[in-house]
């Protein structure tokens, strides 16, 4: 192989990876918002569902705020959404979406309550008929004021 073909192919080898991990960083950060205004609560809350019943939307606020990107009306088992939301000019921002799990199961709230004393879940977790086949695990992944949760679904 000629010196101009290695050189080519380990130009193209090295764009490759480097293009690999810049993927893989904005991966990590896909829930994240842009500042607009430094000081603003946002919330990013990414949910993933690893049951095999579908969860149906039955409710969701972002209360303090709006919406960037809303709950999906139905998230497919296997599937995963990032719901967005602002609070411009505010201190405090909540967001939660609440889904039923399959046609008649129980009721998943995914809460996150982002204020200037802190982030938190608290509000959290699955009620109903047969509340105890299911649980949430969430992770806060930064806080006030750009909380970046995630929420998965067993």
């Amino acid at each position: 192989m000629k010196i101009a073909s290695r050189l080519a192919l380990g130009t193209i080898g090295i764009l490759g990876i480097a293009g690999l991990a810049l993927g893989a960083a904005g991966a990590a950060h896909a829930g994240t918002m842009p500042i607009v205004r430094p000081g603003e609560p946002t919330v990013a809350m990414t949910i993933t569902n690893h049951t095999n019943q579908p969860e149906h939307l039955i409710g969701s606020s972002a209360a303090g705020g709006e919406w960037v990107n809303a709950p999906a009306k139905v998230l497919y088992p296997g599937a995963s959404q990032t719901i967005t939301a602002t609070a411009p000019l505010s201190g405090r921002l909540d967001v939660n979406a609440m889904y039923r799990i399959g046609d008649d199961g129980p009721i998943a709230r995914y809460q996150v309550n982002n204020h200037r004393a802190g982030t938190n879940t608290a509000m959290t977790g699955i009620s109903g008929r047969h509340a105890q086949r299911y649980w949430i695990n969430s992770k806060i992944d930064t806080g006030f004021p750009q909380a970046n949760v995630c929420f998965d679904q067993w």
